[in-house]
């Protein structure tokens, strides 16, 4: 099997030499020589360097590649990947060649360059998640798109991928640009994991004056039971790292944190098809307070320095409130995903999805069987239901911010006791007329059910 591959940065360098290894052909390119000449290297010493094939410009690519050819990108997202495409089309990719946009694109750009080519080539999406290490000895793929082109390549990248009891982390999810869809809404679950295992070290930490070494160890003790998972295990590690002067280097760290896009992303897609992820949301939102300094906004969100509270936390409560927490952040991602595919009809297989979220991923977590079984598994977690409610009722009064854990609380409260949103619709159609609905399914306004001499001015 002969594949192709534009783009041999990190993430392309080590896919590159897993397509090796797994027995394909390789052809690829880089505008950057050096990336080429590196990659060629790194196969000399890992003994494969007779399957893979450097070439300078497009068009030699697309001269080697035998038909119909299979071409993957691994660019940045944005105004490259179409300038790529552009390209191939003039070195002579065919309607019957498959070029696969393995980046972190946009799905919505997924779903108009699949219009936009579907006369020049079949363009495909593929959301690849396990960063460098990953990608260089199994990552989860998320694929998508009409099933053609992926005929002739799926056997070949479900050996690629990681592996989780014996079956592939590769999926074909859905049609259109669902895998990058998928891709998106994994990395906004990422976020919601990533914020609320901090909030769980923030409160230990600050709110119960426990020790980095003490946190890493409650980790650890997590991690040989359901809770194992790869970020529960990277922030234990994390918290045990010193400097030479034993100083512990999370420590040194400064307080703001970046993103990439996806998780912000994630978030307006939910608010565009109404579906709500306040977990998520909250996440996102949490990295945008880190860096307020920097905003236009600064003078604005500055305020006076508090001292946090002491705080008493059972630490088995903690454990199932966290254990709960973390099912709710997937359950919101998947209704994220479940909600789009009908809306885009793109047939989304969740039970496919979560498979290629087992091993590879940066989400793989051992308790996704749980996720799994869907909300019922949720409604017999009785006493991880009050733990919650107690770890975040003690988390505020700490006086510290956890709003990954209060959004989650809210999230689940919200669906399962009464709904105050009763008064917030009187209140809109006391001032603006907007119409109520009553228990019976009556649409009325508030004046039907009632004489009001006089409103409110």
């Amino acid at each position: 099997m002969q594949v192709a591959l534009v783009g041999l940065g990190v993430m392309g360098k080590n896919l590159a030499l897993n397509l090796i290894e797994k027995g394909l052909n390789l052809v690829a390119y880089d505008k950057n020589p050096d990336a080429g000449e590196d990659l060629l290297s790194l196969a000399k010493k890992e003994g494969f360097a007779e399957r893979l094939h450097i070439v300078s410009d497009l068009s030699d690519m697309v001269r080697r590649l035998e038909t119909p050819r299979s071409i993957l990108l691994l660019v940045p997202a944005g105004e490259l990947v179409d300038k790529v495409c552009s390209e191939l089309i003039e070195a002579g990719v065919d309607i019957n060649d498959i070029i696969v946009d393995c980046g972190n694109s946009n799905y919505k750009d997924g779903i108009a360059r699949k219009l936009k080519y579907q006369n020049k080539f079949e363009f495909a999406t593929m959301g690849i998640s396990g960063g460098a290490e990953g990608a260089r000895h199994g990552p989860a793929m998320m694929a998508s798109g009409s099933e053609g082109g992926w005929e002739r390549i799926i056997p070949f990248f479900e050996k690629v991928a990681a592996s989780h009891n014996g079956e592939s982390c590769f999926a074909r999810v859905g049609q259109s640009a669902s895998g990058h869809f998928v891709k998106m809404v994994h990395n906004g679950i990422e976020y919601a994991l990533m914020q609320l295992i901090a909030e769980v070290y923030h409160l230990l930490r600050l709110g119960c004056g426990k020790s980095n070494d003490e946190i890493a160890a409650l980790f650890d003790t997590w991690s040989e039971g359901e809770l194992n998972s790869y970020l529960l295990s990277i922030s234990s590690h994390i918290l045990k790292l010193n400097s030479s002067d034993n100083t512990p280097i999370v420590d040194l760290i400064d307080n703001k944190v970046g993103a990439k896009g996806t998780g912000l992303w994630t978030a307006q897609n939910a608010l565009e098809l109404g579906i709500a992820v306040p977990s998520l949301v909250a996440a996102v939102q949490a990295r945008h307070l880190t860096n307020t300094q920097d905003t236009h906004a600064a003078l604005e969100m500055t305020y006076a320095a508090k001292q946090p509270a002491k705080v008493d936390i059972d630490l088995e409560e903690l454990r199932k409130a966290f254990h709960l927490a973390s099912l709710l952040c997937y359950r919101q991602g998947l209704a994220l995903i479940k909600g789009a595919s009908r809306s885009h009809q793109w047939k989304v297989d969740l039970a496919k999805t979560l498979q290629t979220w087992r091993a590879g991923c940066i989400i793989r977590a051992d308790y996704l069987d749980q996720i799994a079984e869907g909300n019922g598994f949720i409604d017999g977690l009785n006493d991880e239901v009050i733990a919650l409610r107690n770890i975040a009722a003690d988390a505020v009064r700490s006086g510290l911010a956890f709003p990954v854990l209060a959004a989650t609380q809210t999230y689940y409260a919200t669906l399962t006791t009464p709904s105050n949103g009763h008064l917030v619709q009187a209140q809109r159609d006391y001032f603006g007329e907007h119409g109520i609905k009553t228990h019976e399914g009556e649409t009325c306004h508030l004046t039907d059910l009632t004489h009001i001499d006089a409103k409110v001015r």
